[in-house]
C-alpha cells in the first residue's frame, strides 16, 4: 500500500513537471500573432470592398448578384480583376433590359405576355457568370404546349444556324486555298481573337410570381460571400 501511494505522488509529480514543459514547448511553437492580425486585415478589405459594391451598384445592392468568396477576395486585392467585376456589374441593367425585350417578343410571337421577369447572377471562383432568368407568361397555351412550340422554333433555327455555318466554313475554305496558291512563298501569322465573357443563362418558366421567387430562394453560389456583421455593436 505505500508503494503504491509513493507511486502515485511520484506519478503526479511527473505529470506535472510534463504538462508544464509542454506547455512551454507549444508557447515556443505559436505562431506570432501577427498571423491573426494579417488574417483580420485580409478580412476586412474584402469586407469593407463588397460594402463599397453594395453602395456603388443596385444590382448588389438588391441581392441580384451572389459572387464568390474566393473571386472577391481576388478582386479586393488586385485593381485589374476588380475593374473586370466592375465593368460587368454596369453592363447588368442593359443586359437585363435586352433579357426581357428578348423573351417578351418570343412568347408574344407564341400568343403569350411576360408578366413577371427576373434575372440573377453568380460569379464563380474563376471569374466566370452564370445567369438564371425567372419569368411568369400569360398565355391561351399551357406550359407544356408553349415549351414544345419554343423548342420547335428552336431545333428549326438551330438547324438554319448550322446551315448556314458550313456555308461559311465552305466559303473560309475556298479563300484559304486561293489564298494559299497566291501566297505560296509567304510566311502566314494567325492572330487569335480576343477573348470575349462567356455568359451562361439558364431560363425558368413558373406558374406564378409566388412559385418563381420560391425557385429563385434555391439558387445558391457554393462559395457566395455573405458580409459578416459584429453582433457585439
Amino acid at each position: 500500500m505505500a508503494i503504491s501511494g509513493i507511486g502515485s505522488e511520484y506519478n503526479n509529480v511527473y505529470e506535472s513537471t510534463y504538462a508544464a514543459q509542454k506547455n512551454e514547448a507549444a508557447k515556443k511553437e505559436a505562431p506570432p500573432a501577427q498571423t491573426g492580425k494579417a488574417k483580420d486585415t485580409g478580412e476586412k478589405a474584402v469586407s469593407d470592398y463588397y460594402s463599397y459594391l453594395q453602395k456603388n451598384y443596385d444590382c448588389m445592392s438588391k441581392g441580384n448578384v451572389t459572387v464568390s468568396s474566393e473571386y472577391l477576395k481576388k478582386c479586393s486585392g488586385d485593381s485589374q480583376k476588380a475593374k473586370e467585376l466592375e465593368d460587368f456589374l454596369k453592363k447588368i441593367p442593359e443586359l437585363e433590359k435586352q433579357g426581357y425585350e428578348q423573351l417578351s417578343a418570343q412568347n408574344k410571337a407564341l400568343g403569350g405576355t411576360v408578366t413577371y421577369y427576373q434575372q440573377t447572377w453568380m460569379v464563380g471562383k474563376d471569374g466566370s457568370i452564370q445567369s438564371t432568368v425567372y419569368s411568369v407568361t400569360e398565355t391561351g397555351m399551357t406550359n407544356a404546349e408553349r415549351m414544345k412550340k419554343s423548342m420547335d422554333e428552336r431545333l428549326e433555327k438551330q438547324k438554319e444556324r448550322k446551315e448556314e455555318e458550313e456555308k461559311v466554313q465552305e466559303r473560309k475554305e475556298e479563300k484559304a486555298e486561293q489564298a494559299e496558291k497566291l501566297d505560296g512563298d509567304t510566311e502566314k501569322v494567325s492572330v487569335p481573337e480576343a477573348p470575349g465573357q462567356e455568359i451562361t443563362v439558364k431560363y425558368v418558366e413558373a406558374e406564378s410570381e409566388l412559385e418563381a421567387k420560391a425557385m429563385m430562394q434555391k439558387e445558391k453560389l457554393g462559395d457566395a460571400y455573405y458580409q459578416k456583421f459584429d453582433m457585439n455593436v
